[in-house]
């Protein structure tokens, strides 16, 4: 379950026939979504969807899943109650009342649930819904299936919120902290403009494989930094990111690093609940301290060092990259370093 503020929140909820879906379900001090710009002809796709896909009481089911059981379709459209509503007409005003409670990109994500996983035990086929998709990619949102979320597409733009995430929400985050080793001493020995480029050359390095891995870059230290990934499977995604960067990091070194020695980096990855805030600095994260207090004690120059929690969450095969740490403390940690054939 995701809690997000004064008691919105999504939870996976299983149904009769072993199906899952996600319910978004609104409590009645809300906080809304970021507003999403509709255009008229997703309005319009919306309205054929409802339309051609499913009966009226659907249509309310779905709508008091979003907005609340106080929706009343009857008195937004001006009908008696005895009168039943076309099915256009109902398709039309419940897409417009999401659309102006700022509800669209919640409404949508159920829709695509729906389309992949069914509704209240049963199969439902949402007409149109790779148009649907077509239209949010327009908009820069990209479906994530493995979270049934939409996120921000990162080959268009890269927020720190991949697009979604409110201020003040809390998630699951993986999070990944590099250092430099010897910073201080690098800063002392060689001139600002070598120490500037090098350490230049080293965000682009991390930035281009966080792009690939479509982490985020949360905080850069001008030595270190901590980046945070969200969708996905994002124990995998941030050891991944880090193994890539030890590796590019070695060829830099040899091929392109202006000062006359190897930048070394230490590098932890953790995962676990997190809130999000615009700062950092903000932010008080176990997940976070703890990624830190790995890097910084536990881990080697030039290797990369993963929690127990990450560790266990990784493919066998991704696994047997590691080794175990022996004797520090609580947890048994994993270290990754680089090896070549001789």
């Amino acid at each position: 379950m995701i809690i997000l503020q004064s008691g919105t929140f999504f939870s996976i909820v299983q149904h009769p026939g072993n199906i899952s879906f996600t319910i978004l379900m609104i409590a009645q001090n809300m906080i809304r979504y970021k507003h999403m710009r509709v255009r008229s002809r997703l309005r319009n796709i919306l309205i054929r969807a409802l339309t051609h896909s499913m009966d009226v009481q659907t249509m309310v089911e779905i709508a008091r899943r979003i907005i609340g059981n106080e929706y009343d379709l009857h008195k937004r459209c001006g009908f008696p109650e005895s009168v039943p509503i076309p099915d256009h007409d109902a398709a039309r005003q419940i897409v417009i009342d999401l659309i102006d409670a700022a509800l669209a990109l919640p409404f949508v994500t159920l829709l695509v649930s729906i389309d992949r996983n069914g509704f209240v035990g049963r199969k439902l086929h949402i007409h149109r819904i790779d148009d649907i998709l077509g239209e949010m990619l327009e908009l820069g949102l990209t479906y994530d299936p493995e979270n049934q979320i939409f996120v921000e597409n990162a080959n268009r733009q890269q927020t720190p919120n991949w697009g979604v995430i409110r201020e003040g929400d809390v998630h699951s985050f993986a999070f990944l902290r590099f250092d430099v080793v010897g910073n201080s001493r690098l800063v002392r020995k060689y001139n600002e403009e070598t120490v500037m480029q090098a350490y230049g050359d080293l965000r682009r390095l991390i930035q281009a494989i966080l792009f690939r891995r479509n982490g985020r870059l949360w905080s850069w230290e001008g030595d270190g930094g901590l980046a945070a990934f969200y969708t996905d499977d994002v124990n995998a995604a941030a050891v991944y990111t880090g193994m890539e960067i030890l590796r590019e990091l070695y060829l830099y070194n040899r091929l392109r690093c202006p000062l006359e020695e190897p930048i070394r980096l230490r590098l932890a990855v953790h995962s676990g609940p997190s809130e999000y805030r615009n700062n950092v600095d903000d932010i008080g994260s176990m997940a976070i301290k703890k990624v830190y207090h790995i890097e910084s004690n536990l881990t080697l120059p030039d290797t990369l060092t993963v929690s127990d929690t990450v560790y266990f969450n990784l493919d066998p095969l991704l696994e047997s990259w590691f080794s175990p740490l022996a004797g520090n403390g609580d947890s048994t940690c994993y270290r990754y370093a680089l090896a070549f054939e001789k």
